[in-house]
């Protein structure tokens, strides 16, 4: 996950090249380290990004992330609530090449007042939730898009909450990672299963904080959603981001984006996991409360596709293929990873 605050859209670019240029020459066997026993994706065709081709190290970091999640070690907890959301599509400022990935801006600088909750639903999202303690009700999924899809004020929230959050979080912009091939991509894995890319949608701590900025370094000041991507069919809301990429080919480059919901790119079944992690990229604050859907959503292997035909550099510079933009996996140390279903006999993943 991507931690952007107010700088320039070069300042990331300036951060990456000052704390790991001398990286870029370095060489390491292909993979992904290991969190736990089962480890991930290992492919002779993927090279680790430049940026992560030795280990980081954060000073006392007990918390960072990405991590690969055991679906047997996840904890169920049934007090976990459903988890609301309200986007405003007019809020949607542009999308930029950060040099490490392409990432949607929104204004998270106001929110209304008076704005209608969530509307939310029962609903099943799959047929083995039925498995669940008898005369426990289906869990409340949200009614994505309602609200945005119902309001026009470009100043109106931007916001999750519930879940595992004690506040209100409001957007402040989404993101994907991906690999060079299909095999893998995604920051998170699951039982050692890499996707082939991950979205991150990233929103601050609007109660406790009183802007992005502060909320990166504070406790409990992020909320991230990551969504994985699998192959399959096409995907008719993601298009449009993908036909937006050729005007944002090289590093810094930026285009304006017309109204675009991001509750649009969710799944349906809104199981989760959620643990507390950090950022994936600089800073690396331990500041993110994650919250990771169970269910991926389908993508073109054409859609995918697309994502590589950014680069990392700039106008002018030597080319270099936007691939390969995830961190390895971390430690889970004594963390817990909690679950908002309970685990079946069936398939682990989808």
């Amino acid at each position: 996950m991507l931690g952007r605050n107010t700088w320039k859209t070069s300042a990331f670019s300036f951060l990456v090249e000052q704390m790991w240029a001398p990286l870029w020459s370095r060489s390491m066997r292909p993979g992904r380290w290991c969190s736990q026993r089962s480890c991930a994706w290992q492919t002779s065709n993927n090279t680790l990004h430049p940026l992560w081709t030795v280990p980081v190290s954060v000073p006392g970091g007990t918390r960072q992330s990405p991590i690969n999640i055991q679906w047997r070690d996840s904890v169920y907890d049934p007090q976990l609530k459903p988890l609301r959301v309200s986007y405003e599509a007019a809020s949607c400022l542009y999308i930029w090449n950060t040099g490490y990935l392409f990432q949607v801006e929104f204004d998270d600088a106001t929110e209304a007042s008076g704005e209608k909750e969530p509307r939310c639903l029962y609903a099943q999202c799959h047929s083995r939730l039925l498995h669940q303690a008898p005369l426990q009700p289906p869990r409340m999924l949200p009614v994505w898009g309602l609200l945005s899809a119902s309001s026009s004020n470009p100043n109106s929230s931007q916001r999750i909450s519930g879940g595992p959050l004690e506040n209100h979080y409001r957007l402040k912009q989404f993101h994907f990672h991906w690999g060079a091939v299909n095999e893998g991509g995604s920051e998170h894995t699951v039982d050692g299963h890499a996707y082939p890319a991950e979205l991150h949608l990233v929103h601050w701590n609007s109660v406790k904080y009183q802007n992005y900025k502060e909320a990166v370094v504070g406790e409990n000041g992020l909320a991230v959603i990551g969504v994985f991507l699998k192959l399959g069919a096409h995907h008719q809301t993601l298009q449009r981001l993908v036909d937006i990429l050729p005007e944002i080919k090289h590093k810094d480059a930026r285009a304006a984006m017309r109204p675009f919901d991001p509750s649009t790119l969710l799944p349906t079944c809104w199981d989760y996991w959620t643990y507390a992690g950090s950022l994936t990229t600089p800073p690396l604050t331990e500041s993110v409360t994650w919250i990771i859907q169970k269910e991926p959503v389908e993508v073109a292997p054409s859609q995918l596709s697309a994502f590589r035909t950014l680069l990392f550099s700039a106008l002018g510079e030597e080319e270099k293929m936007m691939v390969n933009n995830y961190r390895p996996l971390q430690p889970l140390m004594n963390r817990k990873v909690w679950a908002s279903f309970q685990a079946t006999n069936e398939g682990t993943r989808s």
